[in-house]
């Protein structure tokens, strides 16, 4: 039913929506002829929805019908975590979700701060977008979930999942440093990677910038993206983002595309604190003890009773644990930061790398390796976040005292002072979670130059994925937009050569000790002949992975042996060469033994050596799968990156995160771009679009054409959608 305080939130909503084949479509290009100056959802045979809208505030007022249409109960679940009540609706298991948010006040800082530091265009595109999601449930009261119940759409929610979602990055790091102090703090760490590379357009033989845009993330749940594009007033462009988000959060506008990995400065500390023996509930700073805040907060649980969590905070931040007459505040630099999405205001409405640069100045962002490309043939990189200025001789990677002045953050580095790089003059730059000393051969951004907590990390490594992005991109100087697709869907392992080569040196010194062995003389034969894909066709992709699973499970022997034949931060280093590695005889014989050992598991798991790769790795939702190739762990990690679960009872294993939203961009005039979802735009088990993509796309390796242009898109449209209660309509 519709609930009479929404009803009062936004006016009764008149649409009509027609549905039409592809020779249907009208003679005029969408949004022109009888459709000209309306808010109109066009849906293409992927389901995915094009907004043409006459204004910025109608194009996201359909932008929030849209997600609500598409991902009805991810959205509203979203924004409940944004609000610190997931538990109403997922019981017990919400408490920790909820918890956080309510420790760091994500709703109500939202409520406090939000009219004095958001500009007002950016509060009319929010009120827009919230006015959208609550029209489509005033149009379909039937799809409104009861446990939504009384509330009201605003747009406080939007940005309470903003924080949540984005300064997860920095809470997290904050319990890292409380975890390497010994002390646990209770809360999940997630699970983060992705890919990006950009290509200036001297090597590029479109005669313009590539950019590729490849986040890894849960493909189910709170970063499930939502793909579309808009062409509404100002705000043009393709690309993805959250169910709850307003703005491309990963994408392209005409003039301008934007990725983001995980990796950056250091933004939250752990300041431990001295209780006042007589007094718990004081703390000492300095000369004087200081109280505690203190409050309780009330949790609603969803079929049990409600639970209340006291909550402290000292002037450094919330304290997320007590022990041994210490208390441990967590410091994030975030904590009163509600003004998040003006960066993608000026990424969705930016002109060139300046206007980036420009969003970025807000210190809003959080810690993410912001890569660019411009039609003026601009490439920029930029390891970005809200850096608190630190006082040298502590290690802030674990907890620092903070009963003290002396230990105080002095201000916000300004972003002049982080590690970015324009048009390096190799003409590409690539990161794959990597420090920047590793982004691409002779970087020039090395440690030595920065602060350890601004450059995130010591550098001097990398990994397989960095590694071979830099194989691909240093060895072409040319490359196509076809090219530049196959590398972000790439299914080679780094190095994977180099341990053939060494499991046949070790067959030829010491094979004869398995020649009885069943399978052991055929699958070194296969291995042998294999051309390094993890193709899902393929029987010897299937064959490496149990071999490799077995070589991990030696532990401490089996990471010694894959530092000898690895070697990933040489590919980086044009002075050093790869050097040949020099395995015992007994690790040669570990080789072997976990080969022959892998052929039992993997006989024993698919009843012949032939079984391929796909018939163990799949990708799937609900009851059906599609094989895989790519991804896999144990070794086998590739650019194609996919997260697998665990074995089910048929051996197989599902991927359950990776690539997410993979773009290619190519800044061209106009800019085309290619994109790829792992499961399907809809989240109706009634929808054609429910599992479409991981069908004819995912599994097949292939990428679609983002038809975000009105021309490209005429061709295919399924359907439209007017809006006519929209801003402006």
């Amino acid at each position: 039913m519709i609930h009479k305080a929404m009803i009062c939130y936004v006016p009764l909503l008149t649409f009509l929506a027609v549905s039409l084949a592809p020779a249907a479509a009208q003679d005029a290009l969408p949004g022109q002829g009888v459709d000209a100056g309306k808010t109109v959802v066009y849906r293409d045979s992927w389901g995915i929805p094009h907004i043409y809208a006459p204004t910025a505030e109608a194009g996201l007022y359909a932008m929030g019908w849209a997600q609500a249409e598409d991902h009805t109960e991810q959205l509203l679940r979203n924004l409940l975590m944004g609000m610190g009540e997931l538990a109403t609706v997922d019981g017990p298991g919400g408490v920790q979700t909820d918890t956080v948010s309510r420790m760091f006040e994500h709703y109500s800082m939202a409520k406090r701060r939000a009219a004095d530091e958001i500009k007002p265009e950016i509060m009319a595109h929010l009120d827009a977008f919230t006015a959208g999601i609550a029209g489509y449930f005033e149009a379909n009261p039937d799809k409104l979930p009861e446990w939504w119940g009384e509330r009201e759409f605003d747009r406080y929610m939007v940005i309470a999942f903003a924080r949540i979602f984005l300064y997860s990055w920095s809470i997290d790091d904050g319990f890292g440093d409380l975890r390497r102090g010994g002390i646990q703090p209770g809360f999940d760490r997630t699970s983060r990677s992705s890919n990006q590379f950009a290509i200036a357009p001297e090597r590029s033989a479109e005669d313009a910038a590539i950019l590729y845009i490849d986040p890894h993330l849960a493909w189910f749940g709170p970063s499930r993206f939502w793909e579309f594009r808009i062409h509404a007033g100002e705000l043009k462009g393709s690309g993805f983002t959250l169910a709850g988000n307003p703005y491309i959060g990963l994408g392209h506008n005409a003039n301008l595309a934007w990725a983001m990995t995980t990796g950056g400065p250091d933004t939250a500390d752990i300041f431990e604190l001295t209780l006042n023996p007589d007094n718990p509930m004081q703390y000492r700073f300095d000369d004087e003890w200081r109280d505690f805040t203190v409050r309780t907060e009330v949790i609603e649980v969803k079929g049990a009773d409600a639970v209340e969590v006291p909550m402290y905070a000292s002037h450094h931040g919330p304290i997320v644990a007590m022990r041994d007459g210490k208390a441990y505040a967590h410091a994030m630099a975030y904590h009163e930061s509600v003004n998040g999405l003006e960066a993608w205001y000026h990424l969705n409405f930016g002109k060139d790398y300046e206007d980036v640069i420009r969003g970025l100045e807000g210190n809003e962002v959080f810690p993410q390796n912001v890569m660019t490309a411009d039609t003026a043939g601009n490439i920029y990189y930029h390891r970005t976040g809200r850096v608190p200025i630190r006082p040298e001789g502590y290690d802030w990677d674990r907890p620092v005292p903070g009963d003290t002045s002396a230990t105080a953050w002095q201000g916000i580095h300004p972003q002049s002072d982080l590690v970015h790089l324009l048009n390096p003059p190799e003409g590409y730059m690539q990161n794959c979670n990597i420090p920047p000393d590793a982004m691409l051969i002779d970087s020039p951004l090395r440690p030595e130059n920065y602060p350890r907590y601004i450059f995130g990390t010591e550098g001097g490594n990398t990994n397989e994925r960095g590694a071979r992005a830099v194989e691909l991109l240093a060895a072409n100087d040319n490359v196509t937009a076809e090219e530049a697709i196959a590398y972000g869907l790439d299914i080679h392992p780094f190095g994977w050569q180099r341990w053939i080569e060494e499991l046949r040196k070790a067959h030829e010194a010491h094979g004869r000790a398995h020649a009885e062995h069943p399978h052991y003389t055929a699958a070194v034969e296969s291995l042998l002949a294999w051309d390094g894909a993890l193709a899902r066709d393929s029987s010897a992709a299937l064959q490496y992975y149990y071999f490799r699973r077995e070589v991990a499970r030696t532990g401490d022997v089996g990471r010694d042996i894959g530092n000898e034949i690895d070697q990933h931060y040489r590919i980086v280093q044009s002075d050093v060469d790869f050097t040949e590695p020099e395995l015992s005889g007994a690790q040669q014989r570990v080789l072997l033994r976990a080969l022959a050992d892998g052929m039992n598991t993997l006989v024993s798991h698919f009843e012949s050596l032939d079984a391929v790769y796909g018939d163990k790795f799949r990708v799937g939702r609900d009851d059906k799968s599609w094989p895989l190739g790519g991804g896999g762990d144990y070794g086998t990690r590739t650019l194609r990156s996919v997260g697998y679960a665990g074995d089910r009872a048929d051996h197989t294993r599902w991927g359950r995160s990776g690539q997410t939203s993979t773009q290619i961009v190519v800044m061209s005039d106009p800019v085309r771009s290619w994109t790829m979802h792992p499961i399907g735009q809809s989240d109706d088990p009634d929808s054609p679009h429910y599992t479409d993509q991981a069908e004819k796309l995912f599994s097949e390796r292939k990428m679609k054409e983002s038809w975000w242009l009105p021309q490209d898109l005429r061709p295919h449209i399924q359907s439209r959608t007017v809006l006519t209660n929209a801003p402006g309509s």
